[in-house]
This record gives structure tokens, C-alpha cells and sequence, in this order.
């Protein structure tokens, strides 16, 4: 990691390590996040067509650039794909209808959403999407639609998201590009040690999702274990007089690797973008092997159940599912 709180992806482009998160944040909350995130000093924005609320961040982008206290080269913008758009001649379509909705001429990174792929839809309708899905199209076809925009200067990166090994395998045998990053959920929960020893092989850095458990998922059981209730991370929260959340973030940084958070709330939107400062506090080696060796609880968040019949479903092998 360099000093300014980034690190170089193996197309020699620097990106941020830690970047907002734009899931499940409602319209009319956007335009405020987005102020306080930058104001705080975010720089990396982590969006998705999925989430619903891309026109209302572009919107929000272009009030802050008008401000003149930042431009757009001074963001790290990511975007995703969809299932629905996985046909190579979708690929680009979607693109430039995510990057005229953000607002943001290019894509700092694209990522496929997720490996398998869905019915395909109208791409300007995201309130009713379909999602049956079509094993008939191959990722291979959408990773070659995807390095096609870095030749045409659409997106300055690509990469995966949800993938697992042997998945990013086939991607490795036929790319012209290999892929920067896959972004997964990581936490003590679902450390994905053995994706990450992987990953480093191959020189593709590992993102973070979920660093916090997803509190909030609407999908939520009853007997769900949550990490922010953790006694080995509250104790050690407590050591360092931080909020459990911090040391999540730290273990996710100290790792060196990306970490997406999100936050509607202004104060903590500041706190989680204080725990990227070394300055600020650092878990010490006992206490992150306490985390990272001794937490035996194995349980994913975002298992997306209902897919499971999909060929390309990326969690069917028990080592997918408990790293």
C-alpha cells in the first residue's frame, strides 16, 4: 500500500483501499452521502446498476464538480454489470448507459457482477428486472465484451466480482486483459484465505464486501450469527476504544486488501474513513491473529440461495462456501 491509501493493481493503475459503498442507500439520501464521503476525503465511490440509484449519484457527482473543489480525475469510480447483460452485445450498452447515468465520461473499473448470467431485459428498466437464469451464455463471451471497452478507452480497468477459483481460472486461460481485482465478501466470518492465497498468484487483489456483515440485509434469519456482536471483536474494540466496526475495517486493511463500507450517517461515514490512517490505530499482530486464526465461526452473508441451480453458481464446492 502506498502512503496515499492506495495500491497498485497489476495494470500499474493505483486504487483506492477504501471505497463508499452505494447498496442499499435510498435516493433521497444519496446527495448527502455522497457530499459527506468526499468531504471526508473518500475518493473511490463503489456503485452498481442493480442498486437502483446510479442517475441519483451521477446527479450528485455533477454538483459536486461544479463546486470546482474536485474533478473527475480525482475519483476511482466503479461500476458493475448485471446478470441481465451478460451477451457480448450488451456488455457495451450497459456501459455507456451506467456511465452517462453516473455522469462520469469513463469507468475507473468494471466488474462482472456475478459469474452466472440472467434472462436477457431491457437494460433501462431496473425496477422489474428478470431473474430467470440463462446458462447458455458464458462469461468468456462477456469478459471478451469487456476487455473491448478498456480498447475503446470506455473503462480504465476490469475485473470480477463473486467469482471463484476456478472460475477466475478459465477467465486467466483465454484474457487479453487479465483482471485487476474480484470483489467478494470478506470478513472473520468468510476470510476467503484460501481465495486470497490464490488470487496474489496471479497478481489480482482481492475486494471487499460485506466487511461489517451486512447488518442490515433484508434477508436476515433468526439464528444468523453477526460479527458485529462477536465477543473476540468486541473485546478487542474495546482494547483500542474503537467501535467493533473499526477493527473489521482494519482487519480488512491491514491485509492489504480493498475494502467497500457503506454508511448513510455523516459521523459514520467520518469514523470508517478514519480506521484507513495508521495514524489513527493499528491492531497489533496478536490481536489480528486473534481475528484471523482463532474466530472458527464460517458463515457467508450473501449466499444469493435461490441461484443455486445456476451452472456458473460460485459457492457449490464446501471450500467455496467455508474458506
Amino acid at each position: 500500500m502506498s502512503s496515499s491509501g492506495s495500491i497498485l493493481m497489476n495494470n500499474k493503475i493505483e486504487i483506492p483501499q477504501l471505497a463508499l459503498g452505494t447498496y442499499d442507500i435510498a435516493k433521497e439520501e444519496i446527495s448527502n452521502v455522497i457530499e459527506s464521503a468526499l468531504s471526508v476525503g473518500y475518493r473511490h465511490i463503489d456503485c452498481a446498476w442493480l442498486y437502483g440509484n446510479e442517475k441519483e449519484i451521477g446527479a450528485s457527482l455533477s454538483q459536486q464538480f461544479q463546486k470546482n473543489e474536485i474533478k473527475r480525475s480525482d475519483l476511482f469510480i466503479t461500476g458493475k454489470l448485471w446478470c441481465s447483460f451478460h451477451k457480448f452485445e450488451r456488455v457495451r450498452q450497459q456501459c455507456v448507459i451506467t456511465i452517462n447515468d453516473l455522469q462520469c465520461q469513463y469507468l475507473d473499473l468494471f466488474l462482472i457482477h456475478w459469474p452466472f448470467a440472467f434472462v436477457d431485459h431491457d437494460p433501462q428498466n431496473n425496477e422489474e428486472h428478470q431473474s430467470n437464469v440463462d446458462d447458455e451464455i458464458d462469461f468468456i463471451e462477456t469478459w471478451r465484451a469487456m476487455e473491448v471497452l478498456v480498447d475503446e478507452g470506455l473503462v480504465k480497468s476490469i475485473g470480477l466480482s463473486n467469482f471463484n477459483e476456478e472460475q477466475i481460472e478459465r477467465i486467466l486461460q483465454i484474457c487479453k486483459y487479465k483482471p485487476v481485482v474480484n470483489q467478494v465478501e470478506i470478513h472473520p466470518y468468510c476470510p476467503q484465505i484460501q481465495l486470497e492465497i490464490f488470487c496474489k498468484i496471479h497478481q489480482i487483489l482481492l475486494e471487499a464486501y460485506a466487511p461489517l456483515g451486512a447488518n442490515n440485509r433484508q434477508w436476515k434469519k433468526e439464528n444468523d450469527p453477526e460479527i458485529l456482536e462477536d465477543k473476540t471483536i468486541k473485546s478487542i474494540a474495546d482494547k483500542y476504544n474503537v467501535h467493533p466496526a473499526a477493527i473489521l475495517l482494519r482487519y480488512i486493511i491491514d491485509r492489504n486488501l480493498v475494502c467497500v463500507v457503506k454508511s448513510a450517517n455523516y459521523q459514520r461515514i467520518e469514523q470508517n474513513f478514519q480506521c484507513i490512517n495508521q495514524n489513527h490505530f493499528q491492531l497489533d499482530e496478536e490481536d489480528f491473529n486473534k481475528i484471523h486464526n482463532d474466530i472458527q465461526i464460517r458463515f457467508r452473508y450473501h449466499q444469493v440461495e435461490e441461484k443455486k441451480y445456476a451452472k456458473e453458481y460460485p459457492f457449490k464446492q464446501w471450500k467455496d462456501f467455508i474458506p
